[in-house]
């Protein structure tokens, strides 16, 4: 009779430990499914990340240009602005002259 129950016990403990094992199987199973939606939205973050740079980049590209363009048209203002000043400069010496008499005075 021990033995019979021996054997229970011994069949028991196999059934408990196949019920342990299915219930970890089924564990892996989901975590498995929760890794492959982890890593497509690491991929899908991944190429939005690599668009955001190019956009960046281009965007850099495009402000670069822009200061360049602020510089010359700097450049430009102060070529302008010595013009106005020679050339008022020069209508200021001409009516001086006239006034103090003419040229050939």
């Amino acid at each position: 009779m021990d033995e019979i129950k021996d054997l229970q016990k011994g069949i028991t403990e196999i059934l408990v430990a196949i019920g342990k094992i299915e219930t970890e199987i089924k564990q892996l199973s989901s975590m498995s499914g929760k890794l492959e939606q982890t890593e497509k939205l690491a991929i899908e973050a991944l190429q939005s990340t690599k668009a955001a740079h190019k956009r960046i980049d281009e965007l850099s590209k495009q402000l670069d240009e822009l200061e360049k363009k602020i510089e010359e048209d700097k450049k430009q203002n102060k070529d302008d602005k010595k013009w106005i000043v020679g050339t008022a400069l020069g209508a200021v010496a001409l009516i001086w002259n006239f006034i103090k008499g003419g040229v050939g005075h």
